[in-house]
């Protein structure tokens, strides 16, 4: 099939991911050799809390003229907890690496969030409480004039 196009022949492969963490941030190496950044696409969805990583490298024809080699990888991952998916940040290194920076939250421990709550809903909570007491107390009186 001289003058005619290429056909494309892919291939997959894993790439090799490294987490590590800090005190400010989770850090995903993704070692992909060989791909250029013009090559990776990265993609967060903050409402589902999913960070995808795609990439697909043109290796050039294969020893057959008629087909062409294509080289890719495809990652869907969980963003961490409480991490701020809306601050990713990413470079590659000297490594074949892209290095993903996910930030943690500085927001408030669940303690803080619940006595928050509390706090806003503290008129609710004494009027349930003085329900539940004067209920408490009928009831009890009743009770007793009927024994």
């Amino acid at each position: 099939m001289e003058g005619g196009k290429a056909q494309k022949v892919y291939e997959d492969f894993q790439p090799t991911l490294k987490w590590a963490s800090d005190a400010n941030s989770h850090v995903l190496a993704i070692d992909v050799p060989g791909f250029q950044k013009e090559e990776v696409y990265v993609q967060v969805d903050s409402a589902a809390g999913k960070l995808m990583v795609r990439g697909e490298q043109g290796a050039g024809n294969t020893k057959d003229s008629n087909s062409e080699k294509i080289k890719r990888f495809k990652l869907d991952l969980d963003v961490p907890e409480h991490s701020n998916s809306e601050k990713i940040t990413g470079r590659f290194n000297q490594y074949s690496s892209l290095v993903l920076t996910i930030p943690k939250n500085k927001g408030k421990r669940d303690i803080d969030v619940v006595l928050d709550k509390i706090n806003n809903n503290r008129r609710v909570i004494v009027i349930a409480a003085a329900a539940f007491t004067i209920g408490f107390y009928v009831s009890r009186r009743l009770r007793s004039i009927g024994e």
